[in-house]
């Protein structure tokens, strides 16, 4: 296995607890996105300090719904949305110390928030440094005005020109953006001159994402009434599979479908979902897993706000779930850790026999218990996954 001596080998992690916390506002609502979000414009929410204090009631009612993860220890917490960056950073502080009050923290705890371009500058990111938030994620998409329109994005083409020094020159080390490709009219080597600019820029985190058609958004009905085009499939398909050589050629480790990270630079908070391992999902349209029980709260801040949390939980399905986010990493894995662990005696047998037939035909290697993908599964993946999850 090429990649053993340069990479992370996942295994199974549930002793640790990860906090994922959703702000659900932002400038303006893009397009294609089907996450729980509102725009609001420039000013900060009305109520920004009533969901402050809602998130910190929701983090009390989920340790009186499920004790045990007070014995946990958080080792990742997320700020995302929405645009957490839209929120002033004293609100997160206080709500940092609120989670410090109430669980213990990893002394290496990763803290993660995501940023839009229009809010990030080098005060932003000091703030955040001196809070101690750990690691940011600036949403770029792309550089191409048409292409920021195609997606209904709000662009500051002034901090959109300066976000890579500002992100070089940032107090906090573990940064990373996000860059879509398969955008309607952005030609692939308008794609490619953007991943550049960051390769270049040596940044640690690159998540390079194609653009989908999601039910239920503007995007998608835009597209059913023909007012717009398609993602570019072809373009996608060639760009998915060039990329893995191309970021290695860099240092970047190929660690999930759509990540590359610098060794060490990994989202350690992502890893949670993709391993199976619990969170805490606070605020509206939040989700969360606990004690093998996942919970989802009204995708509505009023509502959140006003009526708190949804109480409703259901049982995990591993037999299923663990198909569908472990098997999307391309990094080693100890799999055979995770089937003892999450899995019956049936469902253990078939596991084991659908990895093994992968392996003879090519799709992956399996070493002392440790399985990875060959690049040569990529396009066939959700195919792949199906014959396990079935």
């Amino acid at each position: 296995m090429e990649l053993l001596d340069k990479q992370s080998i996942w295994q199974v992690r549930n002793s640790y607890l990860g906090v994922y916390v959703h702000f659900p506002y932002c400038f303006k609502k893009c397009d294609y996105c089907d996450f729980y979000s509102e725009g609001i414009g420039a000013s900060p929410a009305n109520d920004e300090m009533s969901l402050f204090q809602s998130y910190k009631k929701e983090i009390l009612e989920r340790k009186t719904h499920f004790p045990e993860i007070s014995k946990r220890t958080i080792d990742t917490v997320f700020f995302g949305g929405g645009t957490p960056s839209k929120a002033s950073s004293n609100n997160w502080k206080q709500l940092l110390d609120f989670l410090r009050s109430e669980f213990t923290f990893a002394e290496d705890t990763e803290i993660s928030i995501e940023v839009n371009p229009e809010d990030l500058n080098s005060e932003l990111l000091e703030d955040y440094h001196t809070i101690g938030i750990n690691r940011v994620n600036v949403g770029v998409q792309t550089f191409s005005p048409k292409g920021l329109e195609f997606l209904g994005r709000h662009y500051d083409a002034i901090r959109y020109g300066s976000l890579v020094d500002v992100l070089k020159n940032s107090p906090i080390r573990r940064v990373g953006i996000d860059l879509m490709y398969g955008i309607p009219g952005v030609s692939k080597d308008s794609f490619y001159r953007d991943l550049n600019i960051f390769l270049e820029a040596g940044l640690p985190h690159l998540s390079l994402y194609s653009l989908t058609l999601e039910k239920g958004t503007k995007y998608s009905r835009d597209v059913a009434d023909k007012k717009k085009g398609e993602p570019e499939e072809n373009i996608q398909s060639e760009i998915l599979t060039n990329l893995p050589m191309l970021l290695k050629e860099y240092g970047y480790n190929w660690y999930e479908v759509s990540n590359y990270a610098k060794p060490g630079f990994e989202s350690r908070h992502n890893l949670k979902y993709w391993t199976y391992e619990p969170y805490l999902g606070i605020g509206p349209g939040a989700h969360g897993m606990i004690e093998g029980q996942r919970y989802g709260n009204p995708r509505n801040s009023s509502l959140y706000q006003k009526k708190q949390t949804n109480t409703k939980y259901e049982p995990t399905d591993p037999t299923t779930e663990l198909s569908l986010t472990l098997f999307r990493l391309f990094s080693p894995f100890r799999y055979l850790d995770f089937i003892d662990s999450y899995l019956d005696g049936n469902a253990k047998t078939k596991y084991i026999r659908t990895i093994e037939g992968w392996e003879k035909k090519g799709y992956c290697t399996i070493e002392a218990g440790v399985f990875q993908w060959k690049q040569e599964a990529l396009l066939l993946l959700d195919d792949l996954i199906l014959e396990i999850s079935l």
